[in-house]
């Protein structure tokens, strides 16, 4: 798609805002170290099975918790193989395709660089790392470098220093797999948002798609913003402006390229996916990202994504 007119850069280009609806139910809670927001008929049925199951994925998959199965992964210098819990191996797959398909642009290996540059567990820093810590920290990354097996679920490192983090696909993986919960359950008219990233199915009470709203990047939190319709679709926005740090008059998203090691310097400030995936949509917002406004559109033409771009 070409880029968005000024009203559409209103309402696809930040955080998700879920409008009010007096007639559905609202329930909230804390997971990923985000929180999430359910609206739905009957949401407060659900509440505890959709935080039961976020927490047993996040103890799964963060790297943000050390007694994480991810995070026991990364502290390992291990190159045998290691067990690994079905749902990494899934996400691994998983970012591996949207490698595939985007040219590697999203790079689930960088890890030892996002650390380096201070958007990891081990905490923020004031100044970047210096050129010869980069390429340090580059000999430790790469998709070659990682072997996947699926029956025993394992993976192998190459280099004994190889780190992964999900955090690109993680949210959506979740929303994924609790919708599909849902519609067992016999839900199929719901709203459920996970740390900006949301899934819309069916209609609201009113018989309408549901209403939902993002904010700009430089508005504040809680400002209301135009809003859209969405029906049976999912919707993920990636942006540099939601964490960077400043140094010397020059900013430093925590979105880094796998091509040079260091963060994306382009003008682009956010790229919003809708697809029917929010595991999809959630990769491939990131991964646009990555590539920037003229590679990122060639790759979204050749994929017949629909997005919307911010700069």
């Amino acid at each position: 798609m070409q880029p968005p007119s000024a009203i559409h850069a209103l309402f696809l280009c930040g955080t998700l805002l879920l409008a009010s609806c007096e007639e559905s139910r609202e329930t909230s809670g804390k997971a990923f170290g985000t929180s999430w927001t359910l609206k739905a008929s009957s949401a407060d049925q659900v509440q505890t099975l959709l935080q039961t199951d976020l927490d047993r994925w996040e103890a799964i998959i963060s790297h943000w918790r050390a007694d994480s199965a991810l995070s026991r992964f990364n502290e390992s210098t291990s190159t045998e193989w290691q067990s690994m819990p079905v749902e990494i191996i899934e996400l691994v797959w998983l970012a591996k395709r949207i490698a595939d398909d985007s040219e590697g642009a999203l790079d689930i290996t960088l890890a030892p660089l996002i650390n380096l540059w201070g958007f990891g567990p081990k905490g923020l820093r004031q100044v970047p790392p210096s050129d010869a810590e980069i390429e340090n920290a580059r000999q430790h990354c790469g998709w070659p470098l990682l072997e996947i097996r699926d029956e025993p679920p394992a993976l192998r490192k190459k280099h004994p220093l190889l780190q992964l983090n999900l955090s690109a696909i993680a949210e959506g993986w979740a929303l994924d797999r609790l919708a599909k919960r849902f519609e067992a359950r016999g839900a199929h008219e719901y709203l459920l948002e996970l740390g900006g990233e949301v899934v819309a199915r069916g209609r609201g009470p009113d018989g309408l798609p549901w209403l939902v709203g993002v904010q700009m990047p430089e508005a504040s939190t809680h400002e209301p913003m135009q809003a859209l319709r969405l029906e049976n679709a999912c919707l993920a926005t990636s942006g540099t402006y939601r964490q960077h740090f400043e140094h010397e008059g020059k900013s430093y998203p925590h979105v880094l390229d796998p091509r040079t090691g260091r963060p994306v310097a382009h003008a682009l400030r956010s790229v919003s996916v809708k697809h029917a995936s929010a595991a999809l949509a959630d990769g491939y917002a990131t991964a646009l990202l990555v590539l920037g406004p003229e590679k990122g559109r060639a790759v979204a033409a050749r994929l017949k994504l629909n997005v919307l771009w911010m700069e």
